[in-house]
């Protein structure tokens, strides 16, 4: 059995070469984790882990060897806002999981 989550490409929106897309990160950390968990990120480049783990409840340990990008992602992840839900983010809010299935 195989998974194949589909999600729409987006632009960086830092200079860090490799950035995460935030849709990704975000059902990662669903998945993985409940509110208040600690979600750590031993190369946390811009900081997009820590951003949408502040907006979804979890706290957040970043490592990150190069001060440029350090300081980016502790700007961001300081500017970040938690997301609050009366109730459970709309399925709008996450991109569309599709699952294939191969039998050999």
């Amino acid at each position: 059995m195989r998974n194949l989550w589909i999600l729409p490409a987006t632009r960086h929106i830092t200079p860090h070469p490799t950035e995460k897309p935030e849709n990704l990160l975000q059902r990662i950390i669903l998945i993985g984790s409940k509110e208040g968990d600690t979600i750590l990120d031993p190369f946390m480049g811009s900081g997009t882990t820590g951003v949408v783990a502040k907006q979804l409840g979890r706290n957040f340990i970043g490592i990150e060897i190069d001060k440029s990008y350090f300081e980016i992602a502790t700007r961001r992840i300081e500017s970040t806002a938690r997301e609050h839900y009366l109730f459970a983010p709309s399925k709008s809010t996450y991109p569309t999981l599709q699952h294939q299935h191969s039998f050999l």
